[in-house]
């Protein structure tokens, strides 16, 4: 057949990458959120690829000297080879998100790895999509939007976004250009209307009502998901209701998704150190982990994980929550078996190529070899 591949049949699982990037721009896009615009200090296309719906992790000196880490949506198309965006909302527990409001400027570098995640669509997984997205949870729908026009992909899209207000509706201007340019993109927005804006859209949050009256046969439909957990769950429920299967319900496991209430529980959680770990226990034999990128090898008690093993040995593994649910710090395993007591964090199809969460996993008495 003559047929051109649908867009996004080229792109594969992009392999993570670590190193520095230059903020070349930064733009005011409402009163709390900034977009960083990242590039390659040293070539004109970015060192990585990376799938619409990934994160990239950043990493900053707090206050206190120690380093922090934070996880943000890419808010750019990978068809953009030069330049990646984060799209950042200040939060103000947020040790991150203050310190690139507060103290970043164009020039600096940053300490960033990744892409990560699996919260990813790029056209050849359905026939239409239904975007759903609340707040800063926009993002990884932005990248989605962004790469679905850039690669004219012809099939129905319908964005649901719901704002506090119109002075908090992020990429407003260009939404509402796309939505003039395709005729296949259905934007729906519901907001209070700030003092001296324009807002004729619903007001208040997404209701049933509208997603019925916006979409045609809602059961049939892939959903994409990303913003509070209030929004979130308030979404499931009327989803269900709808008839929507499970299944197709796909929801940002990482980002606002999944944030704490307590805004102070944000960060990465810290490496335990060596007095805090378990002692090995009598179960299974002790082991050793080789790092075949690293070309180390180090012991594996029966208690310790791959990640601790790791930090003990000096490889590094990207982390965040270092309890099974965020994704960043999967790895492939090359040789040997390990358990893992949560696997939230993996993806079916890369558990099925071998990858493990190197938080959660433990040997069970032969030697592994992992990708690190």
């Amino acid at each position: 057949s003559n047929a051109a591949p649908p867009a996004g049949a080229s792109l594969r699982k992009p392999k993570s990458w670590a190193g520095q990037l230059r903020v070349v721009q930064i733009v005011r896009e409402t009163p709390t959120v900034l977009t960083f615009r990242l590039a390659d200090p040293a070539a004109d296309r970015l060192p990585f690829d990376f799938l619409p719906g990934q994160f990239l992790q950043v990493e900053v000196e707090s206050e206190d000297g120690k380093a922090a880490r934070r996880s943000y949506t890419i808010a750019s198309s990978p068809t953009q080879r030069a330049y990646v965006e984060l799209t950042v909302k200040r939060e103000e527990q947020g040790v991150v998100s203050r310190h690139l409001h507060d103290k970043v400027s164009a020039g600096d570098l940053l300490k960033v790895s990744g892409p990560f995640g699996a919260f990813t669509f790029t056209g050849t997984d359905a026939q239409s999509i239904v975007l759903i997205a609340g707040g800063v949870g926009i993002t990884p729908m932005m990248s989605v939007l962004r790469y679905l026009a850039d690669t004219a992909w012809d099939g129905d899209i319908f964005f649901f976004y719901g704002a506090r207000s119109t002075e908090e509706f992020v990429f407003r201007d260009e939404i509402e250009r796309l939505e003039r340019r395709f005729a296949n993109l259905h934007v729906i927005a519901a907001m209070q209307r700030s003092p001296g804006t324009v807002w004729m859209g619903p007001e208040g949050p997404i209701t049933r009502e509208m997603i019925l009256a916006a979409v045609p046969e809602i059961a049939s439909r892939r959903i994409h998901m990303c913003g509070p957990p209030a929004m979130m769950g308030a979404m499931r429920t009327i989803l269900a209701e709808l008839g929507v299967p499970e299944a197709q319900v796909h929801t940002e496991a990482f980002g606002p998704a999944s944030l704490p209430a307590d805004a102070s529980d944000l960060e990465v959680k810290p490496a335990p150190s060596p007095a805090q770990r378990p002692p090995p226990g009598s179960e299974v034999a002790p082991s050793t982990v080789t790092f075949s990128v690293s070309g180390v090898s180090a012991a594996l008690p029966a208690e310790e994980t791959v990640l601790e093993a790791a930090e003990g040995a000096g490889v590094e593994i990207p982390y965040a929550c270092r309890v099974g649910q965020c994704g960043v710090c999967v790895v492939k395993l090359l040789e040997g078996e390990v358990t893992m007591a949560v696997e939230t964090g993996l993806a079916p199809s890369d558990k099925e190529q071998g990858y493990v969460l190197a938080c959660q996993a433990k040997g069970t008495g032969t030697p592994l070899v992992v990708e690190a």
